[in-house]
Formats: structure tokens, sequence, C-alpha cells
């Protein structure tokens, strides 16, 4: 007899954080970075700054900055649909009646960061540094909190003209504001600027790592009581689940939301030295086309 190969069956897919038709109805998740961060800080550089930026581990970021801005109402609805899972490194979503899994990988794919493991010697190093003059009074002065829109101004004023300081004060901005925010108002982080005292060792660091980190966290310490609240605040590169959303259903992109209501990042004072014509132009996904093709179950994998 000719040898059969037997076909598993497919894996069950895990349980709903909520049953089908109990999901919350909350109106959006609420990142801490904002809409037009990358794009602020891109424009208080010279071209050929930003062409440093886009060769470095940093670089997709220029591209992501032409992508629709978050949508805060289809995070929302997204985060409703997550699947229960083990694993503490990753979550699972359920979108047209497949699990889409977010972990380091996808992450990874879309955001470009570097995601690889953190140094064995980090700890010693940063131990190290207690014993030197603090590098933070070399870049920023006698200024002991540094708001990231203070660094835009000064790029942009050029108040700052060394190429590599001015590169060192845009990834330190970066940081703060987009790969790993915490806070609605940020500010740059001493350990960082210390950090990137070496420009080397500084871009070598898995930073993508540490921003995945700290947004599954956000997302994996939230039981169903806090996954009801109204808003959800999450921190990190809340972008790039919708960024994975977007790779494994291109079909969510055939409808956007020109001029950025429709539930996607608040603007705020923060925006306030956006042109009006790029307000205007702010693209965002459409949570109501998000819906409809998730009911309909027929999308393209």
């Amino acid at each position: 007899m000719e040898n059969q190969t037997e076909v598993e069956p497919p894996l069950p897919i895990p349980e709903r954080v909520f049953a089908f038709g109990e999901e919350p109805v909350g109106v959006r998740v609420t990142p801490y970075h904002k809409p037009f961060a990358i794009k602020k800080i891109l424009r208080a550089l010279e071209d050929d700054e930003v062409e440093v930026l886009r060769r470095s581990p940093f670089g997709k970021l220029v591209e992501i900055a032409e992508k629709p801005t978050f949508s805060g109402r289809f995070g929302r609805y997204i985060i409703s649909r997550q699947l229960k899972v083990k694993k503490k490194h990753e979550a699972w979503f359920l979108f047209a009646g497949n699990p889409i899994r977010f972990s380091l990988q996808e992450f990874a794919l879309v955001t470009g960061l570097n995601c690889g493991q953190y140094p064995a010697d980090a700890k010693k190093k940063a131990k190290k540094h207690i014993n030197e003059k603090p590098y933070w009074c070399e870049l920023f002065g006698t200024l002991k909190e540094v708001p990231v829109n203070s660094v835009i101004r000064m790029l942009k004023k050029r108040s700052v003209t060394g190429k590599e300081t001015r590169l060192k004060y845009a990834l330190l901005a970066l940081l703060a504001s987009v790969v790993l925010p915490t806070t609605h108002n940020p500010r740059i982080s001493h350990d960082h600027a210390e950090k990137i005292k070496d420009l080397e060792g500084f871009l070598a660091f898995p930073w993508g790592r540490l921003s995945f980190d700290l947004l599954m966290s956000s997302i994996k310490e939230r039981n169903e009581v806090s996954l009801s609240q109204n808003t959800i605040a999450l921190k990190g590169f809340v972008l790039a689940l919708q960024l994975v959303m977007i790779e494994a259903v291109p079909a969510l992109t055939e409808v956007v939301h020109e001029g950025g209501s429709s539930g996607s990042e608040s603007e705020s004072a923060d925006d306030e030295d956006v042109p009006d014509e790029e307000r205007k132009g702010k693209r965002s996904i459409s949570p109501g086309h998000a819906r409809e093709t998730d009911c309909a179950g027929k999308v393209m994998w």
C-alpha cells in the first residue's frame, strides 16, 4: 500500500475575552504617541539629516509617517476581539473569522526597529555611567527636564547646529514620543541621553524589543473589567497594532477618512505648529468599513 499522509485537524481557535455580541462599546483606544509626532520631527531636520535617519535602524519610521494615522475607534474594536492566550509575549485578535497574531515578529516586520536580544552587559554599562560626568549636561546644559516639543523647536530654529548632535536630538525625540511613549506630554529620558553618548551603541540597542515589551504589557495587564472602560490608554508604539492588522487585511485601507476625525488620534496643543493643510489631509482608516469587512468575513489574506 502507498503511504498516506495524515492530515491533522485544524487547531481550535482560543476562547474570546468577550463573547460574540457582548463586546464592550467603549469609545476608543487612546495612544500616548501623537498623530503628527514623526512628521514634526522630520520637518525640523534638513533633507540630508532625514536621509541619515532613513538609513539608520529607525529608518522605517520615515515611511510610516506617510501611512494612515492611528484610529482610536478601530483600536477599540480590535482590542474588544482579543483572544485568551497564555503566552506572555503574544496577543491574538479575531477578525473576519480568522485569528491574527501580534507578536515580536510582526512588530519587527511593520516597524523595522531592532528587536534583537538585549545585550548581556546592559546593566553593567548603566552602572559604569554613575561615576562619569552626565552626558545630559553636554546635550542640554543646566535644563533638568526637556519636553520633546522643546527639542523639535531647537532643531527647527537651528539652535543646535552640529550634525551628530542634531541626529541625537532627533533620535531621543523619536524614542520619547513615538517608540516608547508613556505620557501625553513626552520628555527626553535622562537614561536615554546617557546611552546616546555612544551613538553606535545606541543605534545597535534593541529599542524595538523594548517598545514591544512596553506595548504588550500595557495590553496584557488589562482584565475584562479594565477592557470594558469607555476609553483605554495604551503605552508604547500602539500604531504598530494597526499596521499589523493592515498587513494581514489589506482591505482595511480600501476606505479611509480624510481630515482625521472619525476616532483617529485627537489633536492637541502639541500639534499647533502643524500646517492647516496637513491637518485637513490627515488620513485614517474607517472603523465603519472595518466592521463591515469583519462581519462579511470575506477578505484577501
